[in-house]
């Protein structure tokens, strides 16, 4: 009997963005050179030329709000999001396809994450989980907390050349909040991070006396071994005890 696989929905929680935010999610976005999602309604020049029309009709209604200038944002808005919705709705069927042919939920989920979209129920229900908000040289990044309570956040950043090319050099950030706001990148490079999170190994032990297991990606906190006295241990062969969860991109505006 064929393995059951979960249905994958992509997230229309773009549609709840301000036009800036939206902008930015709209950008980074990304089919070309994709080797499942070849065929988008929209390519991405279109997506990205409707985004920029958007900001510009934006930026004209500020400097004058006239009711014309204003009923043109809400037309270059909802061009922008009909153009979005469009490919999410391709995308989905994509994403379930290689899902089935794989007989794993995850590697459907992958192919949304790789073009930029998120998938529903990814993201705590109220939040994305990625890049979700960029201006001239920063991005703010969010994950979910891997456990309520106090935890350690690690992430990984660098510019690279491409998304789905993790930087060939990366610096490593350590905070206690679960977003992150990256600084310093320039205009039209593409910055990528990923994240791991520790939780203290005196909040919660298992049966096994081991930390809770896995990543941020199943909402438990990295593996980390403690002795008999849970005092934590680490093998002195091992570069990390963080699990990390994928690489995220986006191209800075």
């Amino acid at each position: 009997m064929a393995k059951r696989i979960r249905k994958i929905k992509v997230s229309r929680a773009y549609k709840r963005l301000g036009n800036p935010k939206l902008v930015s999610f709209a950008k980074t976005t990304k089919f070309q050179g994709d080797h499942d999602a070849i065929s988008p309604i929209h390519d991405d020049a279109a997506v990205h030329g409707a985004a920029d029309n958007l900001m510009d009709g934006v930026s004209l209604a500020k400097l004058n709000p006239s009711t014309q200038n204003t009923s043109a944002v809400t037309v270059l808005r909802n061009i922008l999001l009909d153009m979005l919705d469009d490919n999410a709705n391709y995308l989905e069927i994509i994403a379930n396809k290689v899902a089935k042919a794989a007989g794993d939920y995850a590697a459907g989920t992958a192919v949304v994450e790789r073009i930029g979209f998120q998938v529903t129920g990814q993201g705590g229900g109220k939040r994305n989980i990625g890049f979700i908000d960029a201006g001239v040289g920063w991005a703010h990044a969010h994950e979910d907390k891997a456990r309520k309570g106090t935890e350690g956040h690690v992430w990984k950043a660098g510019i690279t050349d491409a998304k789905d090319t993790p930087p060939k050099e990366t610096n490593t950030y350590y905070g206690v909040e679960a977003d992150f706001i990256f600084t310093g990148a320039a205009s039209g490079g593409v910055l990528a991070y990923c994240h791991g999170s520790v939780v203290p190994v005196n909040q919660k032990t298992t049966p096994s006396g081991q930390a809770p297991s896995g990543s941020i990606l199943s909402k438990s906190a990295s593996m980390t071994s403690m002795s008999s006295k849970k005092h934590p241990t680490c093998d002195i062969n091992q570069k990390t005890n963080v699990v990390f969860g994928p690489w995220r991109y986006i191209v800075i505006p």
